[in-house]
């Protein structure tokens, strides 16, 4: 990484300065442990002690001076460490909900160390300020470690959601898809990284993705086929569904689930059998655990009658978990109907995208 400063730094800078000035918590939301000092925790995080996981959450929606803590905190500690502290963020986050390291994650997204830098695009990708997609989009073609820019494709793809909803500006619009195909089209990017961004555009219904899906479907090597495969799951366009249930028969099984898990997706009542004869026959257990999981998807009451029929059989007890997952799926989807609520994504703050 160069050490010159780029336009894109100092993007980063101004959202972060943005950031420090946005009060996204009520004050009922926020949790007990933000009356602990955070520059108390921050001095804890440079000491190198053991990592105490609870007083972490005093860094949530952090002020000015906690941003500044955090970018001047980073470059003195081991990477190891500045991981470890992103990590138990992340996992914090999906144990409480009101809990919001996002704006931390901001400040490691230059982090020298590749892996550091992985965790902290993990921790955007339920963002959807389209200054965040601007930010990784112009770092899906600069940065130079492939994995990394594996991670921002897949961050991307909640702004292609949004991008299928009318959430995006056109200029961002032309922004995210333009960053998204230069890495598809790349032939000297790598597998993973081509494959990620597929899977990403996968979502959006323009009619030059399905040619792209197409293809690299056509004409791509074995793990771009696979990528393809799970765009057209994400393509969500019913003309898919044969090709899907065509390769239920496919000699390699990672073909198999992600043919599987690509159907479940379409929503389709016609998949339904196929799948089922694929839960109930295909020799290898991830397939099954696929094949259940994208009934879980469809959830009609064919499908709720099926997987409560299969719970009273005698099968493995991960194939029994898998179906009492996707039985709980078909719950959600029917309550979600009968209270007419909508089943699109939605975003804090839709005018942010706008």
């Amino acid at each position: 990484m160069t050490d010159e400063p780029r336009p894109e730094d100092d993007a980063l800078d101004d959202l972060l300065d943005d950031a420090a000035d946005d009060d996204v918590l009520d004050a009922g939301d926020v949790p007990a442990a933000v009356n602990i000092d955070p520059a108390a925790v921050l001095a804890e995080i440079a000491s190198g002690q053991p990592l105490d996981r609870a007083r972490l959450r005093a860094l949530s929606e952090p002020d000015r001076d906690t941003l500044a803590g955090c970018l001047r905190l980073w470059p003195s500690v081991d990477p190891a460490r500045r991981r470890e502290v992103l990590a138990a963020m992340q996992q914090l986050e999906q144990d409480q909900s009101a809990l919001d390291f996002h704006r931390v994650a901001l400040t490691a997204l230059r982090d020298p160390d590749a892996a550091t830098r992985m965790l902290a695009v993990r921790g955007l990708r339920e963002q959807d300020r389209a200054e965040y997609m601007r930010l990784l989009a112009s770092q899906l073609r600069e940065d130079p470690v492939p994995m990394v820019r594996v991670e921002i494709a897949k961050a991307l793809a909640n702004y292609v959601i949004g991008l299928e909803f009318g959430l995006l500006a056109d200029d961002d619009a032309e922004t995210l898809t333009a960053a998204l195909r230069d890495a598809v089209e790349d032939v000297e990017e790598t597998d993973e990284v081509r494959g990620s961004a597929l899977e990403a555009i996968g979502a959006w219904s323009d009619e030059s993705t399905a040619e792209l899906i197409s293809d690299l479907y056509e004409v791509g090597n074995p793990p771009l086929r696979l990528a393809a495969i799970r765009a057209m799951g994400r393509n969500a366009s019913e003309g898919w569904l044969d090709l899907l249930i065509y390769h239920f028969d496919d000699e390699d099984a990672d073909m198999r689930a992600a043919a599987a898990e690509a159907a479940g997706q379409l929503l389709m009542d016609e998949a339904v059998d196929p799948l089922v004869m694929l839960a109930s026959e295909d020799k290898d257990d991830d397939v099954q655990v696929a094949a259940i999981r994208a009934l879980g998807e469809i959830g009609n009451e064919e499908v709720e009658r099926i997987l409560n029929r299969w719970l009273t059989e005698r099968r493995a007890p991960y194939i029994q978990d898998a179906i009492r997952e996707a039985l709980a799926e078909v719950q959600v989807i029917t309550a979600e109907m009968l209270d007419g609520r909508p089943q699109r994504p939605t975003f804090e703050d839709e005018d942010d995208l706008l």
